[in-house]
């Protein structure tokens, strides 16, 4: 009978959610009513995966929507090679661990405590498997500390039956388990694999490629885990990794991908924000502000400042070479889209905003994000176009949505649910898509689309279970409160405190990599961003408070541009697509050029100042994250230094219209969301006196070609459009 009902359910569902996805009108302000909606949709879709997941898949790990079945999935993730058989192991109920701190949220007290005893009396790991450290790490370890403090909570009320911390010592089971690649390494740098009853074995030391992400990310969890037993080995086996990690940075201040576990070097010296670096930087920031350990903050803000000037490139942020900075690949990566949500947190919400409608735009135009995007070709990677469910661009729309309180963020998570309903659902759950050109689903509904997904929709439209207490989001969706006992600074390892001491590292090898500068191929994508950026983030005129709908698109326009980008045939140059936009724009007449002294060779240079965290301070036993004013002294703070800011050059065609040299208000073209190469005509556009953007005073910054306002020069030197 449970299971027909919950078959029942998961049928009705449906029809719920295909309903809502034919439902949303266009429409400029946002009512309870309207907003209650979308929180009922967002459950909905959280609610369809948790219950196939049940019928389905519990107690394996994860579900397999299509055929309606299981995989035990563990022991792939992070595995090139995935062994076709697993002996004996048949799951530890990994999407059930992983959702538990969101059925807290989403205020499902019943399934939580059950979820939380069956935990309790079923799960045991110890399992003959060889399973990935980082992943056992964020999707287990995280899950059951989050679940343990969330059922310690007397206000939340979720537990009926006395609760002892039991949770607490599966997490410290494993823990343990997990804490045998540490001691195997003769670096600090913890390997990437154990198995979890053998531990350290010849097939385990035999992989000794690791990555930064990984050895970057126990700080949270680890950290946790000792402040909650007592016991400092966890926290003091992640800070030593860290340490280690840390020394290893170029003289940049960038740190490479992949790293060497039992040498202790890089592999090779590319760098990035995506995959193999991305919950580095993330966990350098959340962990200042959990533990309130300066430095964390320290080291956060310098790598911040390395990733601002020498990756960033417009919106986006290429892979660079860390010995020098210059670019390797121009090309976006699925999992950066977390990237808008950290720097709300680091309180630089100009450059969260510009980075994240360029994200969005990506979503708009397949309906999803593909895993690489080759933002410098303009088209999609030859090989990795799949959508795994990823929950990276919810994160960021909740976070950007939480800071600005700016309805176009409620817009743009009710478009991510239509598409999600309309690409994503099947009868047994939730699918993800193998190729972004074909749409074609894959059997496979990951555990982190319940955890983190779900969890960011919901709060998008219902940030309730918050009640005024501050918590903040492990790598894998986990809520953590910010409690005052985690502030001692006495608890924190002693080689913590010598952070400070560990010198960049000169880099002596292994070889500069090859740069590979790209040209775009497809020049429609770009307007098919300008068109979402004047429609989601450009208020109405007349209303600067209105948001837009994803549907006032022009959906002709709009289907046109996709057909194009995917069937990737255009094939044009840049003097051709000039031409062209010349004709559209019926040959613009310059003006008289006036010749600005000193503009060539202007460039921005700053003296060190004084740097400041966000302020912390404690208040009723919980502790309250200050930002700053309006996020402009920590943008500051972050970006500012005693070398120039560096911005990437964005190259133009040659024109014959447009003066060798004139100030700002004599120019009418501009690069259109900071590509290198392709410019589009505009009747009120003035081009931006430098090429790379850079700025020392408002005079230098020219004219937005969407909104017709005059571009300010922001607190990281760079000329943008203020929010508003």
């Amino acid at each position: 009978m449970l299971q027909l009902a919950r078959l029942l359910r998961c049928l009705l569902c449906g029809s719920v959610l295909v309903r809502a996805a034919t439902a949303q009108t266009p429409g400029t302000t946002w009512t309870t009513a309207k907003k209650a909606q979308w929180r009922q949709t967002a459950l909905e879709v959280f609610q369809h995966g948790y219950d196939n997941y049940m019928l389905h898949a519990f107690p394996h790990d994860e579900l397999k929507p299509i055929s309606q079945d299981y995989t035990d999935s563990l022991g792939e993730f992070g595995n090139p090679n995935p062994p076709q058989c697993q002996k004996g192991y048949q799951g530890v109920a990994l999407t059930l661990i992983d959702s538990l701190s969101t059925l807290a949220v989403l205020g499902n007290k019943t399934e939580f405590e059950k979820g939380v005893w069956f935990v309790v009396d079923e799960v045991s790991f110890d399992v003959d498997l060889k399973v990935n450290v980082f992943e056992a790490n964020i999707r287990l370890l995280g899950g059951l500390l989050s679940a343990h403090l969330l059922a310690s909570d007397p206000e939340l009320g979720l537990m009926q039956k006395p609760y002892q911390e039991q949770l607490l010592t599966q997490a410290t089971d494993l823990g343990d388990r997990l804490l045998a690649t540490f001691d195997a390494s003769p670096t600090d740098i913890p390997y990437a694999w154990v198995n979890l009853r053998h531990g350290m074995g010849p097939e385990e030391l035999a992989v000794q490629e690791t990555n930064t992400a990984a050895v970057g990310s126990y700080t949270l969890e680890f950290g946790l885990l000792s402040r909650l037993t007592g016991d400092p080995k966890y926290e003091e086996a992640a800070v030593a990794a860290l340490a280690q990690l840390w020394s290893m940075r170029s003289p940049l201040d960038l740190v490479g991908t992949s790293i060497d576990a039992a040498r202790g070097r890089w592999n090779n010296r590319l760098g990035g924000t995506g995959a193999g670096a991305d919950s580095f930087y993330e966990y350098l920031l959340k962990a200042y502000v959990l533990f309130g350990q300066q430095e964390y903050w320290d080291m956060f803000r310098d790598s911040y400042r390395a990733v601002m000037r020498h990756y960033r490139s417009g919106a986006w942020y290429d892979d660079a070479d860390i010995g020098n900075g210059r670019t390797v690949h121009q090309q976006f990566q699925s999992l950066q889209a977390f990237w808008p949500g950290m720097q709300v947190l680091a309180g630089d919400l100009l450059s969260a905003q510009e980075s994240y409608w360029h994200y969005f735009a990506l979503w708009q135009a397949f309906g999803a994000l593909p895993e690489r995007f080759l933002y410098g070709h303009g088209q999609l990677h030859s090989s990795q176009q799949q959508y795994p469910l990823r929950p990276e661009l919810m994160e960021s729309t909740f976070h950007l949505y939480q800071a600005t309180q700016d309805t176009r963020y409620l817009d743009a998570g009710a478009a991510i649910i239509q598409a999600l309903i309309q690409s994503n659902w099947v009868e047994g759950g939730w699918a993800s898509v193998q190729s972004v050109h074909s749409m074609q689903l894959e059997d496979h509904m990951p555990s982190y689309f319940l955890a983190e997904a779900c969890k960011y929709l919901f709060l998008l439209f219902d940030d309730s279970f918050f009640k005024g207490k501050n918590y903040i989001f492990t790598t894998e969706g986990h809520v953590i409160p910010v409690l005052k006992q985690f502030h001692n600074a006495e608890a924190a390892p002693a080689q913590l405190r010598q952070m400070a001491q560990l010198r960049p590292t000169p880099l002596q090898s292994p070889q500069p990599v090859q740069t590979v500068m790209l040209t775009p191929d497809q020049p429609q994508l770009w307007q098919l961003f300008e068109s979402v950026r004047q429609h989601f983030s450009s208020p109405s005129a007349g209303n600067p408070g209105a948001s837009r709908s994803a549907e006032a698109l022009n959906a002709a326009t709009q289907k046109a541009v996709v057909d194009s980008v995917r069937a990737a045939v255009v094939d044009s140059n840049d003097a051709a697509l000039l031409q062209q936009q010349q004709q559209e724009g019926d040959a613009l007449e310059c003006p008289a050029p006036q010749q600005s002294q000193g503009s060539t060779d202007r460039r921005r240079r700053q003296t060190e100042s004084a740097i400041d965290a966000p302020q912390v301070s404690t208040r009723d036993g919980a502790i309250e994250v200050v930002s700053q004013a309006n996020g402009r002294d920590a943008a500051q703070s972050l970006v500012q230094g005693d070398a120039t800011i560096k911005h990437k050059t964005h190259q133009r065609p040659v024109d014959s219209c447009v003066p060798e040299r004139a100030d700002a208000l004599a120019q009418r073209t501009c690069p259109v969301f900071g590509h290198p190469a392709v410019q589009q005509l505009s009747l009120c556009h003035l081009l931006d006196i430098h090429d790379d953007h850079s700025c020392r005073t408002r005079a230098d910054c020219g004219v937005d070609s969407v909104t017709c306002r005059v571009r300010e020069c922001s607190v990281h030197a760079y000329c943008q459009e203020v929010a508003r």
